[in-house]
């Protein structure tokens, strides 16, 4: 203390003026009681971040812009200078009551971006997957019609009288492309640098063209898979449990947007070089089983789908309903679609999932913690090693979340394995990325098909 005040008085004599702090205004966010900022707030099926002014978080919600968050706002008696995440669970009941059913705050029809529906009439304003689902269903009305406009977009051409002489091809595909088509594999040699470039692409997007295939709230989906060329169509029912889906620790017991991309990228591969014929396959953490249904339909010879045993009622029931009936009039070897319990890290104790020597391992959007990355290339590493004869192959799919998790796994597959990333479509590279690989040492990627 002493030394201090000899230091105050050393600067009073220079004249240094001392403006006390209070003059000055604090423009950052502060947070004076535990709990009452959170970080994202989860409105309407959609992260909002709670950093941002309440007006601009709001326009994350797909169908909601600035002029009717705006309006919102006035409505519900919010003030402007809020941060999402300063809204009480009150305000937050308020501004999506008022979101959903804005004719009742009086908010005029012109406003709304549904007006007079053509099967009802009515007026509303569509927001989150609605969107969606509204734009699906005109779309298939207007193919089901065949109307001008649903033609040119059942033949994928341009309908808002752009120019048709171009390619319109942007972002990071570069070089001339076939639509659909397999482009070279890129080698994965460094867990940072793979994350640095996915990333920088995917932060750059501010996930713009992030897909919404699925609809985690309903119990039963029909998913509809188009090989290569369009010359056939998969239409699967898959049922969802989401009651489960809410449980702490359980992703499993509802769809994702991965599982239907690694589907749709094996369902081209089928009209593409890959004979599923002679293929016996093994998908860990299956969940619905989704992927391991879309092999055997398309006529894999065996395929065992696998999870924890909380999910085999759920994984049984659709793997029950998807499962192809075969006639053998041409006397071939019957398929096989099974269900069983494989915990990741553990020797199987099922008999089955080694009775027959493994050609491919699948995984869809299994990795939401970097904890869970070690149990599962342990075993992948086991089913590799279960056949010395030949290389088993390894198709991974994964959403892009978290780049600190991503690049655990990353780091955990390298250690082992030959990873290779393989281009899907440049609509969904952005977010969504797909590794082929192989157990290092059994396999030189030129051998591969």
């Amino acid at each position: 203390n002493f030394l201090a005040r000899a230091q105050v008085r050393r600067l009073q004599s220079h004249r240094i003026r001392f403006i006390p702090l209070q003059q000055f205004q604090s423009v950052s966010l502060v947070v004076t009681q535990k709990g009452e900022f959170e970080a994202m707030r989860r409105v309407l099926n959609t992260n909002v971040d709670g950093g941002v002014k309440v007006m601009y978080a709001l326009t994350a919600i797909k169908g909601v812009g600035r002029r009717y968050a705006n309006i919102v706002l006035k409505k519900a008696d919010i003030d402007f200078s809020k941060r999402a995440g300063e809204l009480s669970h009150d305000e937050l009941e308020r501004i999506v009551e008022i979101i959903q059913n804005p004719l009742q705050y009086k908010i005029p029809q012109w406003f709304l971006n549904r007006q007079k529906d053509r099967t009802s009439g009515k007026y509303w304003q569509l927001v989150s997957n609605a969107v969606d689902n509204s734009l699906r269903e005109d779309l298939d009305r207007m193919k089901k019609v065949r109307v001008h406009r649903g033609l040119r977009h059942d033949w994928n051409l341009r309908v808002r009288g752009q120019h048709t002489k171009t390619t319109g091809r942007g972002g990071r595909t570069v070089g001339v492309t076939k639509k659909n088509e397999i482009g070279e594999y890129t080698r994965v040699e460094d867990a940072e640098e793979e994350v640095c470039e996915l990333y920088s692409v995917y932060y750059s997007s501010n996930g713009s063209s992030r897909l919404d295939l699925v609809d985690p709230s309903k119990t039963e989906l029909t998913v509809e898979l188009t090989e290569l060329g369009g010359t056939k169509t998969l239409t699967l029912t898959i049922a969802q449990n989401p009651n489960i889906n809410n449980e702490l620790g359980q992703t499993g017991a509802v769809l994702w947007n991965s599982s239907i991309i690694t589907s749709e990228y094996l369902a081209r591969r089928s009209t593409h070089g890959w004979d599923f014929s002679t293929i016996n396959a093994i998908e860990l953490g299956s969940g619905c089983g989704l992927v391991s249904i879309a092999m055997h339909q398309l006529g894999a010879r065996r395929v065992v789908a696998t999870d924890q045993a909380r999910m085999m009622k759920l994984l049984t029931r659709n793997t029950d309903c998807n499962r192809v009936v075969q006639l053998n009039r041409n006397r071939k070897p019957p398929t096989v679609l099974l269900a069983t319990e494989y915990v990741w890290g553990r020797a199987p104790e099922d008999p089955r999932v080694f009775a027959e020597p493994v050609d491919m391992v699948v995984i869809s959007d299994c990795v939401y913690h970097e904890s869970v990355a070690p149990l599962l290339v342990r075993s992948l590493v086991d089913v590799c090693k279960s056949r010395s004869d030949v290389p088993v192959v390894v198709l991974v799919g994964q959403e892009l979340r978290s780049d600190i998790v991503h690049a655990a796994f990353v780091a955990e597959l390298l250690e082992h394995f030959d990873v290779y990333r393989v281009p899907v479509m440049p609509s969904v590279d952005t977010n969504y990325v797909l590794y082929a690989m192989w157990l290092r040492g059994s396999h030189s990627p030129e051998h591969t098909h």
